[in-house]
This record gives structure tokens, sequence and C-alpha cells, in this order.
């Protein structure tokens, strides 16, 4: 019977290498924190943050993985380079090629302090994790100051003046400051009614002796539409009066600005800038 032939050394030798490299990626996949090559992460992402302000759904990491997707089945874990970490989330979950899904994970923080920090994100599909292999720079702003300026010092004593020698006259005293005008006012007096209104219309106490014209024009004004209901003229010769002193006007607005008129309402009236008077403006509620 004649001897079978034996393979090649060189073909012993791969046979041997593949199962050594078998056993090793299996001796691999059984140690924790080792990531499965089936996973594949990206480096970590940069961001920008304000000490103290919370950012929320940041964009941490990409990642993807050979199968169909499933983005319930990861764990992500986002350390923020300060000492402290926080549970990420998956948010996005793509079919990016045949037999492959693409992922986008993102976390919330709050910087305690401003400066730089690196971020790293690990990505857990049991019983398999990955680390991004470079972190990303977080770059936390100074918080604005909220500090008061110090008050101003006061302000230093002004010496009172030395008398005048006996041979020079005495200061003039200061002048005496401008008398003040009075502001002028308008006001309803009585109840308003609609019935009122149309038999006997407004009367108006108006505080101001300055009016230099016989008659007044007043405007009736809806302040919820800025709307002018309707205008009338009314006499009011109070050129002899003294300054401030209070004059009664009597105001019968058309029957056709009235019939807007409706209880419980709010309405202006409003004698335009004139006559000697700036604008002056009341407001009545119709009973």
């Amino acid at each position: 019977m004649p001897a079978r032939a034996r393979p090649p050394v060189s073909s012993r030798r791969n046979r041997r290498a593949v199962a050594t490299v078998a056993v090793a990626a299996a001796a691999l996949a059984a140690v924790p924190g080792v990531a499965s090559a089936a996973i594949h992460v990206e480096n970590a992402k940069s961001l920008k943050a304000t000490q103290g302000v919370l950012f929320d759904h940041q964009r941490v990491v990409a990642f993807d993985e050979a199968g169909a997707c499933n983005a319930g089945t990861y764990t992500i874990t986002v350390a923020w380079g300060d000492g402290t970490t926080s549970p990420g989330a998956v948010v996005k979950a793509l079919q990016s090629a045949p037999g492959t899904c693409s992922y986008e994970a993102e976390g919330s923080h709050a910087y305690a302090q401003s400066g730089n920090f690196t971020v790293t994100v690990t990505i857990c599909h049991q019983p398999e994790c990955v680390t991004t292999p470079v972190g990303g720079q977080a770059n936390v702003a100074a918080a604005a100051s909220t500090t008061t300026a110090p008050p101003e010092p006061a302000a230093a004593a002004v010496p009172e003046a030395a008398p005048a020698p006996a041979d020079q006259p005495a200061a003039a005293p200061p002048a005496a400051a401008p008398a003040t005008v009075a502001t002028p006012t308008l006001r309803v007096l009585g109840p308003v009614t609609l019935s009122r209104l149309r038999h006997a219309g407004l009367r108006l106490r108006l505080s101001a002796g300055a009016v230099s014209a016989r008659t007044l024009t007043v405007l009736l004004a809806d302040p919820a539409t800025g709307r002018t209901l309707g205008r009338a003229r009314v006499h009011a010769d109070t050129r002899g009066a003294a300054a401030g002193a209070d004059t009664t006007l009597r105001v019968r607005f058309p029957r056709n600005a009235l019939r807007h008129l409706r209880h419980g309402h709010r309405y202006g009236l409003v004698i335009p800038r004139g006559a000697g008077l700036p604008s002056v403006a009341t407001a009545f509620r119709v009973r």
C-alpha cells in the first residue's frame, strides 16, 4: 500500500496560525472592556458650553455595528473630563449599508468650572464594550460676572465761601426758580349712563386757567380698538380765570357716535393739544 502524501510544511504552518488567531480573538472577546471587532466607534465629538449652564441633548459620539438596527440594546456612558460621568442615550439608528446600522448618541451635563476638558464615551453591547479612541474637547467658557460695582464715594463737602470784605458789596442772592405751571387735568363728573349721554350729555371738570380759545374739541375714543367714535365742540371761555382754576364743561356727542357705546365698557375722552393746552385725556365707564 503506497504511503499517503503529507501536506507541505508551509500549509501546516498557515493552519496553525489561523487557529492561533481564532483562539486569541475568542479570548479577547471574553475579557470585559475589550471592544468587539463588529463595533466601529468614531472619535468623541467636541463641544462648547458655559460654566454652570446645562446643555441638553448634546451629540457626543457616532458608531456602527453589523446587524439590524436595535438602539435599545446599547448602554452609553459619558465621562465629561471633570471627574463626573452620566448615562447617555442612542438617539439615531439608521441602516446605512446592507447588514450595517449606524448610530448616534447624546448626553446632558453642566460644568461647574470653566476650562478645557476631554470627553470620552463608552458603548456597551453586552457582553462587550468599546471606548472612543480619541476624546472630544469640551471648551467651557466662564459664566458672566454678576458682581455689582462698588458704590461711588460720597462727594466731598464744599466749603462755605468766606464773607466779603467790608469795602466790597455783598454778592447778589440767587435768582428765584421759575414758578411751576400746574398740569391740566380732565375728569368726568358723576356716573355715566347711556340715557344720560343721550339726553343731557357729559359734565367734565377741566383744571386749566390758561385756555386761550372760546371753544375746544373733545374726542370720544374706544381704547380697545383705538378708534375715534365721535367728536364734539364745547364752549370753554376761561381766559379770565387764574392759573389752575377749574372749569366745568358740558359735552354732547352726536347720536351716531353714542350708538357704539355698550354697558360696562370703558371709553376715553381726549382734548387734543392746542388753545394753550397740552393734550389732556381721561376715561369713563358706562353703567
